[in-house]
């Protein structure tokens, strides 16, 4: 997460291919403790770089743009949608960079980016290991095939989930606003 430019999903993918060939010492539960470990120290890496460094850095023009309408709607949604975006933003190389960062610009509170970068940086590491495994035990003898197919189908997933969260969040822009009675 702090050098997006080489995706740590090629070394998940890589390793639970290898996985799969017949005298392999490599174990799937190893690499999906150590992608876990990983997405999540660098995580937190990235997510304290932006919020104390980059935001110092940065503070008049943070402060300029939240007076930006869409800036505003853009940092209402991302503390609205935060979980979603923490979690299924881990799966996208690039998107979990800006999601990362943009928590720590925004002082999204740290205990609850942990814990949805906690879940998601497992999952992720788990759905790697496992969908790649899967893919190269059915494909057979064909690695970059299939790294080709998890990619596509990690890609529609994904898709699936964006077009599910954006509708989500236009419906509730458009629902009205209820009071609900407080309890005593």
């Amino acid at each position: 997460a702090v050098i997006p430019i080489f995706p740590s999903e090629s070394l998940l993918n890589t390793g639970s291919i290898l996985a799969t060939q017949e005298g392999s010492s490599i174990e799937i539960w190893r690499l999906i403790v150590a992608g876990s470990a990983g997405a999540i120290i660098g995580d937190t890496v990235l997510y304290w770089i932006s919020r104390t460094v980059l935001r110092n850095f940065m503070s008049d023009r943070v402060a300029q743009a939240e007076k930006n309408e869409k800036v505003a709607e853009t940092f209402a949604m991302l503390q609205h949608q935060a979980p979603m975006l923490i979690v299924f933003g881990r799966f996208v190389p690039g998107v979990r960079f800006v999601v990362g960062a943009t928590m720590g610009l925004t002082r999204f509170p740290y205990p609850r980016f942990l814990l949805w970068d906690m879940i998601g940086g497992v999952a992720w590491a788990a759905f790697a290991c496992i969908s790649s495994a899967l893919v190269s035990t059915a494909i057979g003898d064909q690695p970059l095939l299939s790294m080709v197919v998890s990619i596509v189908i990690t890609s529609a997933i994904l898709g699936f989930l964006y077009q599910r969260m954006r509708r989500d969040w236009e419906a509730s822009k458009d629902a009205p606003e209820t009071s609900e009675p407080e309890l005593a």
